[in-house]
């Protein structure tokens, strides 16, 4: 399991997600600026961690990487949180 390589492929389609989040959101913006209270924001941060995580599997499952167990699973996860923290906190919307 090449962890760069993957770490790579995460920050490039996170990107990508935040690209097609941002583009169509900028049609309803046009038409009206609404301002966002904090608990809208917390949940698009929450919003954007739940699909990093869906992306990160995706990514696994694509590269044919397979755990043995829950625990290498979860253990492996744990060791990605600070990448899948650097790309939420890069792309959060303001």
């Amino acid at each position: 399991m090449n962890i760069e390589l993957i770490k790579t492929e995460l920050a490039q389609r996170v990107e990508q997600l935040v690209i097609k989040r941002k583009t169509g959101k900028k049609a309803t913006m046009k038409v009206v600026h609404k301002v966002k209270t904090w608990s809208d924001k917390v949940a698009e941060t929450e919003d954007l961690i739940h699909k990093v995580y869906h992306t990160l599997h995706e990514v696994l499952q694509q590269n044919g990487i397979h755990f043995k167990n829950e625990i290498e699973k979860e253990t492996f996860v744990n060791f990605m949180e600070p990448t899948v923290n650097d790309l939420v906190i890069k792309n959060m919307i303001d």
